[in-house]
This record gives structure tokens, C-alpha cells and sequence, in this order.
């Protein structure tokens, strides 16, 4: 990689990064959820997408979002006191604690996909069929690479 492509592909990360954080924070504003973060939607829906599965548990749902226990336990707990989830102990192991999300926090993740879905819908306006293939196959890289990097630090 040149220095030329290092310089754009850094400005692409930190724009694309900050860009698409300032329109989940309006979107969520406009959609009327005022008292809820970025974070704490992320937080919400990876309990749902657990959830499906029966993962529901705090150490799989700070895994899936790359944080630790105790930073997912502080967001859980605010998550709680707003009414957007709920906490209560497995049925088949009360060692277990399992987080699941209440109709406010169903109602929120339903707003948040809105949001994804629309951003999809726009970017795929602008963007030509075989250009998205190359660039999905391109972004699953980078994903996979991300993942990877992250494991080793």
C-alpha cells in the first residue's frame, strides 16, 4: 500500500466511523428516542439478536459486542432503570443470569432497524449492482480482519 492509499483509506475510516455514529444519533432523536445512546441501542439489539438463540446470557452478549462484562453489566443496568430490559436468573441454572428485552426495548431495536434499513435502501440508490458486490466482498475482508485484530490485542 502506498502512501497515497494509506492517507485515503484512514480519512475514509475515521469520516465513514464518525459519520455513521452522528446518523444513528439523529435518527435515533427523531424517532423519539431522546434518552437512549448509540451504545445503549447496540446493547439492545445484541440482547435481541441473542435472545433468538437462547444466548441471552451476560457473558455472551459482552462477547458478541466485544466488551467486557463489566462495562456490559453498567449498560445493563441503565438499560434496566430506562425500561428497556430486563434481568432475571435461568430457569435451569440459577447461576445463570439471562437478559432479555422488554416491548420498549422491542420497540427501540424496531426504530434502530428502520434506521439500518433505510441507510441501506439510500446506499444502494447510489451505488451501482456490481459495484456493490465488489464492495460487500471488500467490507466482508475488512470485517473478517477487524475480528481477527482484535482478538490479538
Amino acid at each position: 500500500m502506498n502512501e497515497q492509499q494509506k492517507k485515503k483509506l484512514d480519512n475514509f475510516f475515521v469520516r465513514t466511523f464518525n459519520n455513521l455514529l452522528s446518523l444513528e444519533e439523529i435518527a435515533l432523536n427523531k424517532s423519539g428516542l431522546k434518552n437512549l445512546s448509540v451504545r445503549e441501542v447496540h446493547v439492545i439489539a445484541a440482547v435481541i439478536n441473542l435472545e433468538s438463540s437462547d444466548n441471552n446470557t451476560m457473558t455472551q452478549i459482552a462477547s458478541s459486542l466485544n466488551i467486557s462484562v463489566g462495562a456490559l453489566t453498567t449498560a445493563v443496568n441503565t438499560l434496566i432503570r430506562k425500561g428497556y430490559l430486563r434481568r432475571a436468573a435461568s430457569e435451569a441454572d440459577r447461576r445463570i443470569v439471562l437478559v432479555s428485552a422488554t416491548a420498549s426495548g422491542h420497540a427501540a431495536n424496531d426504530k434502530h432497524d428502520e434506521f439500518h434499513q433505510l441507510m441501506l435502501e439510500q446506499v444502494a440508490d447510489v451505488i451501482e449492482e456490481d459495484d456493490l458486490d465488489r464492495l460487500t466482498l471488500s467490507l466482508e475482508q475488512l470485517s473478517a480482519f477487524f475480528e481477527s485484530y482484535a482478538k490479538k490485542i
